[in-house]
């Protein structure tokens, strides 16, 4: 009957050395957790790092190429001594062709808009996220031009996009 009593299951201990396992293990479990919210978060935030420098050239290489288009106008104009308002009326005519050819550069992708007043060609371009390149150029007595602004914005989103941060669920 001795044996009978040493030998039964429902007198379970826990000692020292099980309680500090268990604390481990849930420790573990906590900090793999996370471990996995934190590099989706990375991976989210390198997305967004990603999608934002790509619109970033866009704009730029749309700008640029609506620049050249300018600076070839020009040329043209110096090439038969031509002057500034030869060169300004050159360009304001060719302005949506020069417009379209920026658009075409970054396969329409970005949304261009150009405009002229006096001898200041002005030209916008805009990525579908909000990320705008404003230009503003000068075209002077001598058919050159002056690049006089040359700013990039972005608007900021309150709707969460696409691969937004892990909630859980």
């Amino acid at each position: 009957m001795a044996q009978q009593q040493h030998g039964r299951a429902d007198n379970v201990r826990i000692g020292p050395i099980s309680l500090f396992t268990l604390i481990i293990v849930l420790c573990m479990a906590v900090l793999a957790v996370l471990s996995f919210s934190t590099a989706h978060a990375s991976l989210v935030m390198a997305d967004r790092q990603a999608t934002a420098t790509s619109e970033l050239y866009l704009d730029e290489v749309a700008a640029q190429e609506f620049v050249a288009a300018v600076d070839a106008r020009l040329a043209a104009v110096r090439a038969s001594s031509g002057n500034g308002a030869a060169g300004t009326q050159a360009v304001s005519d060719a302005l949506v062709s020069l417009r379209d050819a920026a658009q075409d550069a970054v396969n329409g992708q970005v949304e261009a808009t150009a405009g002229m007043s006096d001898s200041t060609v002005t030209a916008r371009f805009e990525c579908q996220n909000g990320r705008t390149l404003y230009i503003a150029i000068t075209i002077l007595s001598d058919a050159t031009y002056r690049i006089d602004t040359w700013k990039m914005s972005a608007v900021q989103n309150e709707a969460q996009p696409e691969g937004s941060l892990w909630t859980g669920a």
